[in-house]
């Protein structure tokens, strides 16, 4: 029991540094303000490399956690399919919800990123700004979100519990309420890939994915703007979210009629006691109050 409430506080203590590296990235852009997107990569690195090696060392140290899912899957076309046809679908679905949060809220613009990306980088420097804002990211977050934090959170509260909880952390490193609900979908659907698959690299590929979409939609709306584009933008991406939808059924039905997806694991404890596990050590409380700063009091 010790261990495990040990294993709790690291984690929550690694999401907070995580957080707090994050906010520390701007003095490292602006370090590099005329190469950002070296900078970039190297805020990236920083704040969740490095959370993610101290906190697997330390538990493997101490013996508090096995079986970190860092490793290469036996390959499968399936899944490797089923990562990519469903990366793309959620990321159409929250394109579809920021633009349905702009039209209600009546802001202007949708936030397809949280970076410095522009359309005028992907001309200038296309490998970097691939780099920066789609590959780094996608394999750093989920190394350290989905490939050390959540195996933690499994064996404290069962799959499915922490499968929405890391999915909740990653919405909330993301500093920001109108861009809270995506994350949150594409983080349970990362967690699903990892744990069905037993690796992190399905989600990396989903993320990707999610990362390269929204690179092609910054390019599409910018070099297209004069005819109109946004016009369609909308119905274009419903009738493509329901394609990438069937797609991403279709092949998890099969890989279910073949039998190669595990069955969750239970919760060994009923669901008030396992959340308030996760969610009430003083590592995680940290994190959440400088969530509630930043994202909602706007103090720092």
């Amino acid at each position: 029991m010790q261990n495990r409430n040990r294993s709790a506080l690291y984690a929550g203590f690694s999401l907070f540094a995580c957080f707090g590296l994050l906010y520390a990235a701007g003095a490292v852009q602006d370090f590099f303000y005329q190469q950002p997107l070296t900078g970039l990569i190297l805020s990236t690195v920083l704040a969740f490399f490095v959370p993610a090696a101290a906190l697997a060392v330390l538990l493997r140290r101490r013996g508090y956690l096995s079986g970190l899912r860092l490793g290469f899957p036996d390959f499968r076309v399936k899944k490797a399919a089923l990562s990519v046809y469903s990366g793309i679908a959620v990321s159409l679905l929250v394109v579809l919800l920021n633009t349905l949060f702009v039209n209600v809220s009546g802001t202007t613009g949708i936030e397809l990123s949280v970076t410095i990306l522009s359309a005028d980088s992907l001309r200038q420097s296309f490998g970097m700004t691939l780099l920066g804002v789609a590959v780094v990211p996608a394999l750093l977050e989920e190394v350290f979100l989905r490939g050390v934090l959540q195996p933690v959170y499994e064996k404290l509260a069962g799959t499915w519990l922490a499968i929405l909880f890391t999915a909740l952390s990653f919405a909330m490193l993301h500093g920001s309420l109108s861009n809270f609900l995506g994350p949150l979908l594409a983080g349970c659907l990362y967690g699903y890939l990892t744990y069905e698959c037993q690796s992190v690299w399905p989600a990396v590929i989903a993320h990707l994915s999610n990362n390269l979409l929204y690179l092609g939609i910054l390019w599409l709306t910018d070099t297209y703007a004069s005819f109109g584009i946004w016009e369609y933008f909308s119905f274009l991406s419903v009738i493509i979210l329901l394609l990438f939808l069937y797609l991403a059924f279709r092949t998890a039905e099969d890989l279910f009629e073949d039998d190669d997806m595990p069955h969750f694991q239970q919760l060994k404890l009923p669901v008030s006691k396992a959340f308030s596990k996760l969610a009430l050590n003083p590592g995680f409380l940290v994190f959440a109050l400088a969530f509630l700063a930043k994202a909602v009091l706007q103090i720092i």
